[in-house]
């Protein structure tokens, strides 16, 4: 999977989790305070990337989920391709 098909699949998996636009979705625009996400969100997006990556990431990883910049560098650290 090419860095654009991930980010694209990322921004599909948060957008849908937290009921929102993709196209509102910025890289660096933060879930919680800009977009209305809770931990629960995170936890379930971070389900998802598990599944649709095929990898185990720590759920304390959860909390640094601020941003799609940082959920894709979260992936870079957990080998996900």
């Amino acid at each position: 999977m090419s860095d654009d098909e991930r980010e694209a699949k990322v921004r599909e998996i948060v957008a849908n989790v937290v009921e929102l636009d993709e196209s509102s979705l910025t890289r660096t625009g933060l879930l919680v305070e800009e977009h209305g996400a809770d931990s629960l969100d995170a936890i379930e997006i971070l389900t998802h990337l598990e599944t649709t990556f095929s990898v185990e990431i720590d759920p304390k990883a959860a909390s640094w989920m601020v941003n799609i910049d940082a959920i894709l560098e979260i992936l870079d650290e957990y080998g996900a391709k």
